[in-house]
Formats: C-alpha cells, structure tokens, sequence
C-alpha cells in the first residue's frame, strides 16, 4: 500500500491522465489522429518520471546499455503495438525491417496459447535490442517506460532466473506515479472502445509489420490481432 500523499498524487495523476487523452482520442478514429494521442500519452509517462523529485530518481539503477530487462516477455494492448509499428517502418531501412521481421517470427513461433511459461524457457533478448539498447526507444511499450528498479544486479538475477522476486527492489514513489499514467492511458482508450486484450508484443509487433489490415481493424475499434497474438498468460 502507499502513504496517503502518495495514494492522493496517484489518483489525481490517473484522473488528469483519462481527462485529458480522452480530450485528445480524435472523434473520427484516424492514423493521424491517434499517433499524435498516443505520443502525447507516452511522452507523459516520461513527464511523470522527468517531475518526480530528484531524490527519488536518484534511486533508479536503470542506465542506458543496461539491458537485464530487454530478455523478458512484454504483454501489450494493440495501441503500444502501432506506435512502435509506425516508428518503425519511418525509420527503418528496408533491410532492417526485414530482419526484424525475422526476428519477430522466430519469438513468435515460441507463443504457445495458453501456455504461460512458453515465452520465458529460457528468455530471449527483444527483437528490438541493438548492443544492449533498444531500437525504439522513444516508442517502446508503456511496461518498459514505467519498468525501474534499485538494484541492477537483482536485475541480472531475475534475468537468469525468473523465480527470483524483484518486487522488493521496485521503488514505490516513482511506481505510483508512471503506473497512474499508463493505466490512465489505457483506460481513456478502452472507454473509447479501442481494443483492450492483452497481446505478446513480439506477436503482435510481427503481425502488425506484415499485416496491413491489423490498424484499420483496430481504428474501427474490432480485436486487432488474431487470437494467436494474445499473451498466454491471458489465456
């Protein structure tokens, strides 16, 4: 549980955030439109963790090229997975994308439906990862925005085994805060009747890049990916 300042600051975030990306989900859902929604909602997650006070911060062991993290399966909903798509295919070269691709397929074919565990025996490092950083970063999910521990080195634990319980090293302050403004996020586009199933980003992210019906299926505000993109651990 958090202290009441904490609990209080939470629920204001949570409400400014459904209020104000509600304000700016686009009536007629179009490509435009909601690219700009959702950059204006993940750059608030980063806002959030640019305003929390310095002394928290300074707690944080994340760092650039520390990639413990990068190896673990990550459940998105459809929009994370168009705004990484839409990164990608303005930047990528087309050598690249292909590549991607591949590596996509290859984590995909890992997704056993209704298997929890298949992602995770062993971990695979993200398709997007390049020297221990990642390739989008300004467009990655919102699980890797809000993700910052205490301890790098149980990091590197929880990496080579996933038993090990990070809970204690996660810092509560800056978690309540990123975390109102995800789940603000995604409850702004749930209530405006976006699709809201749990997907495996590496499944969805392929299907998306090699599936061009996907976004209009989601803009029409239908399921986006079929049922063999869905996290297992939804299932």
């Amino acid at each position: 549980m958090f202290s009441p300042a904490i609990e209080k600051q939470r629920r204001q975030l949570y409400a400014q955030t459904v209020q104000e990306m509600g304000r700016r989900i686009p009536p007629v859902a179009e490509p435009a439109g909601m690219v700009a929604a959702l950059r204006w909602g993940m750059q608030e997650i980063d806002r959030a963790y640019g305003n929390t006070p310095a002394k928290i911060r300074s707690s944080v062991a994340c760092r650039a090229g520390c990639s413990h993290c990068c190896s673990a399966a990550v459940d998105v909903q459809a929009h994370e997975v168009f705004f990484a798509a839409e990164h990608i295919q303005l930047t990528f070269s087309p050598e690249e994308l292909s590549a991607l691709i591949e590596r996509t397929a290859a984590l995909r074919a890992r997704v056993v439906p209704g298997a929890a565990d298949s992602r995770n025996n062993p971990w695979r490092p993200c398709a997007l990862l390049r020297d221990d950083r990642c390739s989008i970063y300004q467009s990655r999910p919102e699980a890797c925005r809000v993700h910052h521990t205490s301890d790098a080195t149980a990091c590197a634990a929880h990496a080579a085994d996933p038993g090990i319980d990070l809970d204690k090293f996660y810092i509560p302050e800056l978690r309540a805060r990123l975390f109102a403004v995800m789940l603000g996020m995604d409850e702004a586009l749930e209530s405006a009747g976006f699709d809201d199933r749990a997907y495996d980003f590496s499944s969805a992210l392929h299907e998306a890049l090699t599936n061009s019906l996907c976004r209009t299926l989601w803009l029409r505000h239908k399921p986006a990916f079929p049922d063999s993109c869905l996290s297992p651990a939804s299932s």
